[in-house]
């Protein structure tokens, strides 16, 4: 897969830059009205325990060598890439860009910055003064949205499959994140709407007639 080996390029490029000593002075305020403490708090939560989600259980032997198969690659950040494919998905699922500059966008990049442990957007007050090498983290969605083309179905979860296959009893624990976090970003702006209801219920339900599979979103 091309995207693939494109995707490993920019991340390497972007690890690199971390890891450069020289600071640079000139940051971006991504501060918006509608990026209240709360909303950022519920965000910032869900993206943590997507994050503790990767380490418990995304590490795995099984989990890994699936991916691996999938995508025809050994690469050993093969799993994380997959979950953010999925999170891309959300937001084409919830019809919002991932866009940095936005209230739903922000998110993105919170639940970015955690997976590859890059700093610079830790708490609310920090997005008034977001770090260049923070906002770089926005050239590696062209890539993972060209691996989730080739991954087929928008609307389809890839890790989700995946740990059906593999571990079926920890998939309603990942789709009740996802469920969490995209709620989350659905209601920035005080309302859901009908796209983003119909995204929420795909999640929760997986728009099928087995009821076994559904999971409770009553306290979400």
């Amino acid at each position: 897969m091309d995207s693939l080996m494109n995707l490993y390029e920019q991340y390497n490029r972007l690890q690199s830059r971390l890891n450069e000593t020289a600071v640079d002075d000139i940051t971006t305020n991504l501060l918006r009205p509608e990026i209240t403490e709360k909303y950022f708090d519920r965000v910032n939560e869900a993206a943590c325990l997507l994050e503790n989600f990767y380490e418990t259980y995304l590490t795995s032997g099984a989990v890994r060598r699936a991916v691996n198969q999938k995508l025809a690659s050994e690469r050993g950040q093969n799993v994380k890439f997959c979950l953010l494919v999925d999170i891309f998905r959300c937001y084409d699922g919830l019809d919002h860009p991932t866009s940095f500059n936005t209230p739903e966008g922000v998110a993105f990049m919170v639940l970015l910055a955690r997976l590859l442990h890059v700093e610079g957007a830790e708490t609310c007050t920090s997005l008034a003064k977001v770090r260049p090498v923070t906002l770089s983290l926005i050239d590696l969605v062209p890539y993972i949205e060209a691996l989730s083309y080739e991954m087929g179905k928008t609307y389809t979860l890839c890790l989700s499959s995946i740990l059906l296959q593999t571990n079926p009893s920890v998939d309603p624990i990942y789709r009740k994140l996802l469920y969490k976090l995209c709620k989350a970003i659905a209601q920035v702006d005080g309302k859901i709407t009908i796209a983003e209801e119909e995204w929420l219920n795909e999640i929760a339900l997986l728009n099928d007639d087995d009821p076994d599979n559904d999971i409770d979103i009553s306290n979400l």
